[in-house]
């Protein structure tokens, strides 16, 4: 009885009839329905607008002259600790040590 079930099931997937899917009417005919989040869980406000970005005729006029440089990712800082021990000449504890401090600031 189970194997009959079961092939009937299977069936009804195969051929793509909705076996377990409940029939509901929609008021406006049979127009799909979107999903929408909760409430608890949807944005309070619109998203802001973005910025313009800026245009290519004045790349530097609108930044300001005392803009902060762009940060060192860790590894080009690490590259240029090395090229400094290399320059010392340190090998072994003092230019594992030098390394560390040099990683610090």
């Amino acid at each position: 009885m189970k194997c009959i079930a079961a092939a009937i099931l299977c069936a009804g997937v195969f051929t793509g009839a909705a076996v377990a899917e409940p029939k509901t009417s929609t008021p406006g005919g049979n127009a799909p329905t979107t999903w929408a989040p909760p409430e608890e869980i949807a944005p309070k406000t619109a998203a802001p607008a973005e910025a313009p970005a800026p245009s290519a005729e004045a790349p530097a006029a609108a930044q300001p002259a005392n803009a902060a440089p762009v940060s060192k990712t860790h590894a080009e800082r690490q590259k240029d600790c090395r090229a400094q021990a290399d320059a010392k000449g340190l090998h072994g504890k003092e230019r594992k040590h030098f390394k560390a401090e040099c990683l610090k600031g």
